[in-house]
């Protein structure tokens, strides 16, 4: 008996680390080419000219030149980035909640929109849409109900900004990545082993149960659970190895699975960057509650556009 323990649950370790290693391996593949192309961009200034551009229109939602371009570096690579260049403008506390917001919805969209194109969406290109009209709407309602003199107080390093020259910004992709992917490699194969175990020895079950109510709030499948847990937890990029996986194995439906992206877009990695902005002094509630609402709505539009989609057909058969 403990001979046969021993041997499935070494199975599983050999099956968690291939399939963690071939996702790590393809995210490798994708994620260089396009973390490089921003950061070329970012070095030639593109990224400057366009947040100046945009200005006038993003004075709708309370932002100014300063927070567009916050909102962009996170869009185009990740909240810590945003954070870094948030330390060298002067922001105040409203716009920094906006930001936040706008920041946890979209961000990363290219790496992460190819992930979501994978693991069940039709079109990476329509989540990165979706993503950045969510954090718009979202930041043109908050600039609405939030105080003129909203205020708080940021634990904000404010300092001068760096080194900007094409050279340094390439050094700084460089080391960034030099940092990140072994991380990433550890956290997928640790989290696919994991899954291997929990599937190997039916131990989801008991760790989703409890989530099945909450699941049908949300307007998702139970056997969602789990992966809204790894998503909602690790994030997309990490997660992408356990949802890839369900998709492609036919454990998860195509139609759950777009559902699960769409809500997973507004809300994924509550953990980890979530706590980034708490940690800078921003209200949980502010960080939380609007994009579950968000999440929500999209959902249950989804759900409801199938609906009245089929009731149609139907109508038209008859």
């Amino acid at each position: 008996m403990q001979q046969a323990l021993k041997f499935r649950a070494r199975g599983c370790v050999i099956h968690g680390v291939q399939a963690g290693l071939r996702t790590w391996w393809w995210l490798v593949k994708m994620m260089l080419p396009i973390t490089l192309g921003v950061a070329v961009l970012q070095g030639l200034g593109v990224i400057g000219a366009i947040s100046e551009w945009l200005t006038p229109a993003f004075s709708h939602i309370g932002l100014d030149g300063e927070g567009v371009l916050t909102f962009l570096t996170a869009a185009l690579t990740s909240v810590y980035a945003a954070i870094g260049v948030m330390g060298t403008l002067n922001l105040d506390f409203r716009s920094v909640t906006i930001i936040a917001v706008m920041t946890l919805i979209a961000h990363n969209l290219i790496v992460e929109s190819v992930v979501q194109r994978r693991s069940g969406c039709r079109s990476g290109w329509e989540m990165a849409a979706l993503r950045l009209m969510m954090a718009i709407f979202t930041a043109w309602i908050l600039n609405r109900i939030l105080p003129a003199d909203f205020t708080g107080r940021l634990l904000l390093e404010h300092r001068e900004a760096g080194d900007l020259s094409f050279g340094a910004i390439l050094r700084n992709w460089a080391l960034t990545q030099a940092r990140l992917f072994p991380l990433m490699l550890a956290m997928i194969v640790s989290l696919n082993v994991l899954q291997q175990i929990l599937r190997e020895f039916s131990l989801i079950d008991y760790l989703t149960a409890p989530m099945a109510s909450v699941m049908r709030v949300f307007g998702l499948s139970r056997d969602c659970a789990f992966l809204w847990i790894v998503l909602n937890t690790l994030g997309l990029a990490y997660g992408a190895s356990v949802m890839i996986g369900e998709v492609e194995s036919g454990r998860i439906a195509r139609r759950d699975a777009r559902l699960l992206n769409a809500h997973a877009a507004m809300t994924h990695s509550t953990l980890e960057d979530t706590l980034l902005y708490f940690a800078l002094g921003v209200g949980l509630f502010w960080l939380l509650v609007p994009r579950v609402i968000m999440a929500m709505a999209v959902v249950w539009t989804m759900r409801l556009s199938e609906h009245f989609r089929r009731a149609r057909k139907k109508g038209c058969g008859a």
